[in-house]
Parts: structure tokens; sequence; C-alpha cells
């Protein structure tokens, strides 16, 4: 390029750089002036349109519900009402067996026989004392009107005749009883009686159900006993049995006991003939009917002060609410402690505090 040509173009290129430079101080000196003008009466009209970052959560209002709640529990078939067989005389053996567990037996059915050799030769014994007094009485009573004799020595043989005749049918009554029989009629569930043993009162030689009536007895935890009512249904599962049982509550114990802190309750099963004293059976009650405000259980939380929901307070504010839960079915939970006016958190629980500020969504 000629040095003529050379200066023009650096004249040209000069002019055009000052022009860029004067144009982007022009641009920024406006920017600068509209930002000025947009400050000047901005900060209120930005901090209206800001987001506010309140969360949105999903509030229910509680409401009543009726639930049935039912409970399994565990037991054994015993009698309705048990019968104990025991010896009344002492020291006999036992000469021969009547009855088997499983009998039948009838009021006054022969079970066992006991030696009679000793009660017969008490009774023997007795019956020659008895004569002895009598022919005594009937010696001075007849000569009674001599006086010969005193009126006290009369009554004195009067009262010895009175006391060996009761001696007698004591011993009479012994040798009756060395024949042990049914008290009631009944299965024999038990036997302990062995031939050649010595029977002694006080030890059990069978046990009867009486009439046959087999029910169950089941153990029902302390905590849920106050809720098992008399007549409530109870669908039994017994061993063996392919088909469960329907019956009744026929009585809770009022006693709590103390190896497993669980109440009896014992349940008729009416049908139940064949049932084995002692067998295993589950039973599934329908305890008493509970009718209180329900939450979702979603709304339940807990901490070391115990349960509570998150209430929507007015202009949003959360707060604490504690309960007591009553029962829970499914999804749902049945407590004391709040009204059918609030607004429960459903959902999202674990993400506010109390005094947060929320934006109630009603739940679906």
């Amino acid at each position: 390029m000629a040095g003529a040509d050379r200066r023009a173009f650096d004249h040209k290129v000069g002019v055009t750089m000052k022009r860029t430079v004067f144009l982007a101080a022009a641009v920024l000196g406006t920017a600068a002036y509209a930002g000025i003008a947009f400050s000047d009466d901005g900060p209120d009209t930005v901090e209206r349109a800001a987001p506010t970052g309140v969360l949105s959560v999903s509030v229910t209002t509680p409401r009543e519900e009726r639930v049935v709640e039912r409970l399994g529990v565990i037991g054994t078939l015993v009698p309705r009402e048990e019968v104990t067989v025991m010896p009344e005389v002492a020291n006999a053996r036992i000469l021969s067996v009547s009855a088997e567990v499983g009998d039948r037996v009838r009021k006054g059915d022969t079970l066992a026989v006991l030696d009679p050799a000793n009660a017969r030769l008490l009774v023997a014994q007795m019956e020659a004392d008895y004569a002895r007094v009598r022919d005594e009485f009937a010696r001075v009573d007849s000569i009674k009107d001599t006086g010969a004799v005193s009126k006290g020595l009369v009554t004195e043989k009067k009262n010895a005749v009175d006391a060996v005749a009761a001696k007698l049918e004591e011993a009479r009554l012994a040798e009756r009883r060395t024949v042990v029989t049914a008290p009631e009629s009944g299965i024999v569930f038990d036997r302990r009686a062995t031939v050649g043993a010595l029977a002694n009162p006080g030890e059990a030689l069978f046990r009867i159900a009486r009439d046959g009536e087999i029910e169950a007895e089941l153990r029902v935890p302390e905590g849920s006993a106050s809720r098992v009512s008399p007549l409530a249904p109870v669908s039994l599962s017994i061993a063996g049995m392919p088909d469960p049982l329907s019956g009744t509550v026929r009585l809770v114990s009022p006693r709590i006991d103390a190896a497993d802190r669980a109440a009896p309750v014992r349940v008729s099963i009416p049908g139940g003939e064949g049932l084995k004293v002692g067998g295993y059976v589950h039973g599934d009650i329908a305890l008493t009917a509970v009718t209180a405000l329900a939450v979702p259980m979603t709304a339940i939380q807990r901490d070391a002060a115990g349960a509570f929901v998150w209430t929507v307070e007015t202009e949003g504010r959360i707060a604490r609410q504690a309960v007591t839960l009553l029962v829970q079915k499914d999804d749902v939970a049945l407590v004391a402690g709040v009204t059918a006016a609030v607004r429960v958190v459903a959902r999202a629980g674990s993400l506010v505090r109390a005094g947060d500020t929320v934006t109630p969504v009603e739940a679906r």
C-alpha cells in the first residue's frame, strides 16, 4: 500500500472507532438514566411482584365415623362347668374303674369301686357297739319307775344309744361310698383313677364336663378387655376342624391374670359336639364399636410428646394439636382431641412447623 493511501485508511478507521465509542457511551448513559428513573419508584413495585415462597398444603376436615374393630386372640377349649370327682373314704384301694376319658355318663353311674373291707369292718364294730348300748338302755329304762336308777343314768344311756346310732349310720354311708358314682351327667375328660392305687380325699379320680358343654376360653390383652361385651359375635378356628365355628361371648372376667396381663373371656359354642377339652382355638372377636372423628393416617405425627396433628388456623398459620389415637383401620385413624371445625394438614406434615404460614388446599 502507498504512503498516501495508508494515511487515508488509518484516518478512516480512527473516525469509525470514535463513533463507536461515542455510541456505546450514549447507550450506557441512557441505560444508567433509565435505571435511576426505575429505581426511584421501583422498589415497592419489585417487592410486590416477587414470589412469596408460601408452601401449599393439603387439608381436610375431620368427619365422624363408626368403626367395628375385630381382635384376633388365642385360647383353649375348656368345660363350661367342670365337676371334680373325689373319693369320700380314706386309704381305700381302687378295685376297678368303669369310666374312660370321652365316656358320656349319667348322674349316679358307677365310675369306680374301692375296696370296702375297712368300711365293712367299721360297720360290724359299730353294729356291735350299738347292740350293747341299746341293751344297756333297755335294762335301765325298764326299772326307772322303781327308783332303782336315777333319771340321770337313764338319760346318759339314751344319749349313748343316739351317739352310737349316728356312728353306725356314718359307717354304713362310708361303705356305700366305696362305690364312686358320677355326681352329675356329662362327659369324662380326665381320668386319674388307677386300679390298685390308694384313693384319698382331696385327690381327684375323674373330671367331668357337666352336660358335655365345651366352650372356648380366650386370652384377651388387658388393653382390649374393656371393649369386649357379652353376646359379642366370635369366629372360632379350631385345630383339626376344616371350617370356623360361630360363638358368642358368654363371660368377660373382671380379673386380669398377672402372668400374661390378659383377661379370660368365655365363648359359648352352639353345636360344639365332639370338641376336645384342651384343644387349641383362635378367636376373632368383634369389639365394641367406636364412634369418633376420623382423619387420614398420613395426618398423624409423632414425637417424644406423643401423637398430634397440624391444624391450619386463621391467616394460614400452622398450629400443633395433641390427639389420642382410638382406633386405626386401613388408612384412617379415629382420634380424640380435635373438633369437626378444624382444618387438619392431611399430608406434608413433616415439612411444616408450628407458626409457619401456608396456603391450605382442600384434599380431594
